[in-house]
């Protein structure tokens, strides 16, 4: 055999553990696909284990149950949004940012707002902020006898969560803070903040004659904003059908955004015109239980993700939060992300999750 054949021989086999691993990725591809199409998700929708702790209204307060030992006095409370699924934060065993701080030795809960009847129409975000929240955050309180309270928001969660934190200052209760994609600035959230304006009349009249605002029309908001994403999806499903994680996580995630919950009628109309249109929050207009909301009271340790991949809340409009507040221990994380990606998806346990729990322990 010529030098000449010796080097080519090694491409040759090399081609061939390529064919074999081709050949196995296709066979995985539709073993997965005959299973999910048999059996159903490849992944069993199994929650962490919560027990409620108080409810009222439609809200329950939720606290986590882990064998891991409590390792820091002060609890965690996530506050979703309004429209979101709280099952975002909990997806898949294995794969769950509550199970993230539970592992790390912090006590966890959960005020679940629940999906709003007909008869909730007229809540309104003023109604969450100054009943809602700190009802659920004096329950918490009470219940495990610590003296402040971690809050965790994500989008509107997290705009809440300054809001309350605000208007009650030393009362709320509140010494860490979490937010993550929340938006602060209204007025670099072109085109919405524009069109709000133009649209609030129509829509007014349209939702006062089908009462809250249904899911459907919520996640069609989220897909219209990242349409694309929408398609590569799916191509990226069957591209990758073979992995049985990545089939399992696009599954669970699926699950999550055909879950929205309706968004209360008036909630919405106020955070559409107060919030978007008229961006009263950072200019210190908004009028909450009869008191006038200034961010600059906020003195609370916060922690704030920016999404640099973010279409829904622009990385400018949440920033801004950095220089609304008077807080001294400020931090500020840019992440590659988008605004789901915050608080679920690959990359969130490494680049989210874990400096979230870090931050918190050197100060819980």
């Amino acid at each position: 055999m010529s030098a000449t054949e010796q080097q080519e021989m090694p491409p040759a086999r090399g081609l061939g553990a390529s064919l074999k691993k081709r050949l196995r990725r296709e066979l995985m591809r539709q073993t997965h696909l005959v299973e999910r199409v048999v059996a159903g998700p490849l992944t069993p929708q199994v929650r962490t284990f919560s027990e409620t702790v108080f409810m009222w209204e439609n809200a329950t307060l939720k606290r986590y149950v882990s064998r891991e030992p409590r390792r820091y006095e002060t609890p965690v409370l996530i506050i979703p949004p309004l429209m979101a699924n709280p099952v975002i934060f909990d997806l898949r065993p294995g794969h769950s940012m509550v199970h993230h701080f539970l592992d790390a030795g912090f006590d966890t809960y959960m005020l679940d707002f629940g999906n709003p009847g007909e008869d909730q129409k007229d809540i309104t975000v003023e109604d969450y902020v100054t009943d809602f929240i700190p009802n659920g955050v004096q329950k918490l309180l009470e219940v495990t006898g610590a003296e402040s309270v971690s809050l965790v928001g994500w989008s509107m969660g997290g705009i809440m969560s300054m809001i309350y934190t605000a208007l009650y200052g030393e009362e709320s209760g509140v010494k860490n803070a979490i937010v993550l994609g929340s938006p602060f600035n209204f007025s670099t959230m072109l085109p919405f903040s524009s069109l709000a304006g133009l649209v609030i009349t129509p829509l007014r009249a349209v939702i006062g004659q089908i009462g809250n605002v249904p899911g459907e029309l919520t996640r069609a908001g989220f897909m219209a904003m990242a349409p694309l994403g929408t398609l590569t999806r799916y191509r990226a499903l069957w591209t990758k059908y073979y992995d049985r994680e990545f089939v399992a996580a696009w599954e669970t995630m699926g699950e999550f955004i055909n879950a929205f919950f309706d968004y209360p009628q008036e909630a919405f109309l106020q955070f559409l015109t107060d919030f978007i249109r008229d961006d009263k929050l950072r200019q210190e207009k908004l009028v909450m239980g009869e008191k006038t909301v200034k961010l600059s009271e906020v003195k609370a340790n916060i922690l704030l993700f920016v999404g640099t991949g973010d279409k829904v809340a622009s990385p400018e409009s949440v920033q801004a939060l950095a220089e609304l507040v008077s807080s001294r221990d400020m931090t500020v994380k840019y992440v590659p992300v988008g605004h789901i990606g915050l608080v679920e998806g690959s990359k969130a346990p490494s680049l989210v999750w874990t400096p979230m729990v870090d931050w918190l322990a050197e100060r819980s």
